[in-house]
């Protein structure tokens, strides 16, 4: 394995960009959505919104600071989701891009594939 090539060609990299899409789907099926909880009236989560919590006065300090502490989590699962999300969109697009660039430019040149490889350096 230690000297194995890596290949990148067309299918490896439609393979990737299907893999992406459906990471990115996955992502949009939860985030932002609302979910019913509990019988009561109103008990709904939205992870992109603060949780719904009534725990006593705010006198309580105990319960004001597992609010906060749960918020925290909360907030930051949030964020990690939309920054995931973000990314993996990216990435998706540019192999989407880098696909059809490549299939715009390979119209044009007139090397073949094994003149291309004589170009290329070869590490030891």
């Amino acid at each position: 394995m230690k000297n194995n090539p890596i290949v990148i060609n067309e299918e490896y990299l439609r393979t990737l960009q299907t893999a992406y899409a459906t990471q990115v789907d996955s992502v949009d099926a939860v985030y932002g959505k609302v979910y019913a909880y509990g019988n009561l009236p109103g008990s709904n989560v939205d992870m992109t919104k603060p949780l719904p919590m009534r725990l006593g006065g705010a006198a309580f300090t105990e319960a004001v600071e597992a609010v906060a502490a749960l918020d925290g989590v909360r907030s930051g699962l949030a964020g990690r989701f939309a920054s995931a999300r973000g990314e993996i969109h990216a990435l998706e697009y540019g192999v989407k891009f880098l696909l059809a660039d490549s299939d715009a430019v390979e119209q044009l040149t007139t090397l073949s594939s094994e003149q291309f490889e004589y170009f290329m350096p070869r590490g030891s």
